[in-house]
């Protein structure tokens, strides 16, 4: 089968601190999305990138998305990028050509087929074509605006007329006022005014057109009306193909027995036992494909063998008739019910690649949040989870003894803010999260959390917490939906006993931010605190591990004080639907705040929130080319002109008063200062500053900055907490 090319030629970034009427807020959804190597036998992760955006146009009161202009998105390219002097040339064939993906073929192949509606079948509707994105229903217009009415978007490659000579944008296809979230569910609700451009489904490759991987690939946003260009910004679509199965499923042949990164040879080894082969890239049918790709194509067969040896013989059909699978020494790729016949032992022309979540369940691909079914060929409802049946089954593994997949530790901390154990637990990181969630090359998890030591188990819990969702009790005998009847409620984030339900239950900013300088969850029973700071700064504010140590479930922590945190879902939502996860907060990626910006157009994305450590990744370019540095964005400036808004406000995000401005730290902050400190504790500016006005990790200041106060320059270094201190005395009068 042809490899597919795909992408187009690099084109420069956009320039540092670019000035105009107009701004643009863009940001991938997740931080990181992943994408088989190899998907003509298995598939559990398509190329499907979120790019959301908002335009600003600026001024003393700003104006989010005005009418009349639209965004699009093109290839860019950061000459600074880290990436590119690593030169990894793991998407180059034998014979030079680049190879990105093979994943159009296997939607001819009918292989994503059961994710829509009855009566569309994908393979031969048409809508797929090399470069094309996976079809996305929009869910406002069938939930809310018109219900029931259908309303498909599809986004494409930049340059897909010609592909690697061209850079035509594409327009961001999509516009959300509101953004349903699995309404008719018990934890579902409606995220009011999320006010977006939204292109789902974006299918990039983590290879650029030389074959150099590159998981942070960079888009520029533009914003025009009409012919006319307003704003640009660039934005990472983060996506990387190291999530992969070989280290436990490869052949030796692959991933050598005595390998580093070798977890398991257990599996190949119940092949073995069983008298059928193990496959390995010599399989690969086209041997001039980068090695990766025939390993992964090997390794997915092995998977598939193994999955019909131990559950072949209770497989059923989507009407819960028994359809077992025979497989053995006779018949290594099984009879005509067995997985690996479907996707390997046939012809190449009637080869369906099995795409795991057809029969586990997954949010992530329920485009039209519908929920399990059994419907267009899924068969999910007499199996648990995608969720479940990877974390638990693969959380409870041992060998020797030990667990297969090394539990991260808890973060010890010492009095000067290090982690002592920190070589350890990335060492279990890397034996553990990173064994699918990349990686070992692409760092999935490298934002403002991971800066300050954070891992991933420290918002999520270990796999078989993770695992231990709603489908737990699912069985072939116990199908659903009556096996939910216990399982599937809104109380998750305050109920222990409630189970999980992926990709809604998560932490959120207020898990570990649960307040500020003067109340906050530090110092309750079973918190973690934070000490200090990576630069040593006194923090004892904030949480270092989102649920309370001790809690089996790893619930997710919800705070009294919401200064930082999601806000709460409301019990009726502004277009009149009730919310039946009322009560609960939001997720960090459907939130907003500020004059209705997205909470990740000003931190980031999740796991990859703004600073990345590396100045010159692409991650931090966005954040460079809207204030100027890296970090989130704290520049009034941003999207306010000159002179506004007033100099003595404190209506700014989380309570925060204008920055950077001479206005304040010349004049207006005398009297608000004056009269917070006549208040019990300080008043709201101990909210930061301390109820000792000398400043704390939330007064921090992102870049050096220098203020002249009085013909002297007062200098405050980055990563240092303001303090009233450095102009006063502190006494009651305030003077120097």
């Amino acid at each position: 089968m042809a490899s597919v090319l795909n992408t187009v030629p690099q084109a420069p970034s956009t320039p540092v601190g670019t000035k105009g009427s107009y701004g643009i807020l863009a940001v991938n959804d997740l931080g990181m999305h992943c994408v088989d190597n190899d998907t003509r036998v298995v598939n559990i992760l398509p190329p499907f990138q979120v790019l959301l955006g908002q335009v600003v146009q600026k001024g003393g009161r700003p104006s989010l998305n005005p009418t009349g202009i639209d965004l699009f998105y093109s290839a860019a390219a950061n000459p600074r990028d880290p990436s590119l002097g690593q030169n990894l040339l793991h998407g180059k064939r034998s014979d030079g050509t680049t190879f990105k993906t093979n994943f159009w073929w296997n939607v001819q192949q009918g292989g994503y087929d059961a994710f829509y509606p009855a009566g569309v079948t994908l393979s031969t509707s048409g809508l797929m074509a090399v470069d094309k994105g996976l079809p996305v229903p929009n869910t406002e217009k069938f939930y809310l605006e018109t219900p029931g009415t259908l309303d498909i978007s599809q986004q494409l490659m930049p340059g897909i007329l010609s592909p690697y000579l061209a850079n035509d944008a594409q327009k961001l296809n999509e516009r959300y006022t509101n953004k349903p979230f699995f309404i008719n569910f018990p934890f579902g609700y409606v995220a009011d005014h999320v006010n977006w451009y939204e292109a789902a489904g974006i299918p990039m490759a983590p290879f650029d057109d030389f074959g150099r991987q590159n998981p942070y690939p960079l888009v520029k946003v533009q914003a025009k009306q009409g012919s006319n260009t307003l704003a640009s910004v660039d934005a990472v679509l983060p996506v990387s193909a190291e999530s992969s199965c070989i280290n436990c499923h490869g052949s030796t042949q692959d991933v050598a027995a005595s390998a580093p990164t070798r977890r398991s040879t257990v599996p190949i080894e119940a092949l073995a036992a069983a008298n059928l082969p193990v496959a390995s890239s010599a399989n690969d049918p086209d041997q001039s494909l980068p090695s990766s790709v025939s390993i992964e194509y090997g390794t997915d067969i092995n998977i598939l063998r193994l999955h019909d040896l131990k559950h072949g013989s209770r497989y059923v059909d989507p009407a819960g008739i028994s359809k077992p699978c025979v497989i053995d020494g006779a018949k290594p790729n099984g009879d005509a019910n067995c997985l690996t016949y479907q996707a390997y032992g046939v012809a190449e022309s009637d080869r369906k690649p099995v795409v795991c979540q057809s029969c586990h369940y997954t949010p992530a691909l329920d485009l039209l949040q519908v929920g399990p079914k059994n419907e267009n060929g899924r068969n999910q409802l007499a199996h648990k989870s995608n969720s479940n049946v990877m974390h638990s089954h693969h959380g409870g593994l041992t060998e020797g003894g030990k667990p297969l997949f090394t539990a991260i530790p808890r973060a010890l901390q010492a009095a000067d803010g290090s982690i002592s154990n920190q070589a350890e637990r990335l060492q279990a990181l890397e034996q553990n999260c990173y064994q699918c969630h990349p990686g070992k090359d692409t760092k999935c998890l490298r934002g403002a959390m991971f800066n300050g030591g954070v891992l991933c188990s420290d918002c999520h819990g270990d796999m078989k917490q993770i695992g231990n969702d709603f489908t737990r009790e699912v069985s072939v005998d116990k199908p659903m939906p009556g096996a939910l009847a216990n399982t599937l409620k809104s109380d998750f984030y305050t109920n222990p006993e409630t189970p999980r339900v992926p990709w809604a239950n998560e932490p959120g900013c207020g898990s570990c931010h649960t307040g500020d300088a003067t109340q906050s969850l530090a110092g309750e029973a079973g918190s973690l605190v934070n000490i200090k700071d990576h630069n040593g700064v006194v923090d004892n504010i904030r949480l270092r591990q989102a649920f309370l140590t001790g809690d089996a479930k790893a619930t997710p922590i919800v705070p009294s004080n919401k200064r930082f945190a999601e806000p709460l879902i409301p019990g009726t939502s502004q277009t009149g639907k009730p919310n039946a996860g009322a009560d609960n907060p939001q997720l960090y990626r459907v939130s907003t705040g500020h004059g209705g910006v997205m909470c990740e157009g000003c931190h980031g994305p999740t796991h990859a929130e703004w600073p990345v450590a590396n100045n010159d990744a692409n991650d931090n370019q966005t954040a460079i080319q809207l204030q100027g540095h890296v970090g989130f964005i704290s520049e009034c400036s941003t999207c306010h002109t000159s002179g506004s808004p007033a100099a003595d406000t404190q209506n700014g995000p989380h309570g925060m008063h204008v920055v950077n401005d001479s206005r304040f730290w010349s004049e207006a902050h005398k009297d608000l200062a004056e009269r917070e400190n006549s208040q019990p504790g300080g008043g709201t500016c101990a909210a930061c500053h301390g109820s000792d006005h000398r400043g704390t990790v939330l007064s921090r200041v992102p870049v050096d900055r220098t203020f002249r106060v009085e013909g002297r320059d007062r200098v405050v270094k980055a990563g240092q907490p303001v303090a009233c201190d450095l102009c006063h005395s502190l006494d009651k009068s305030f003077d120097n």
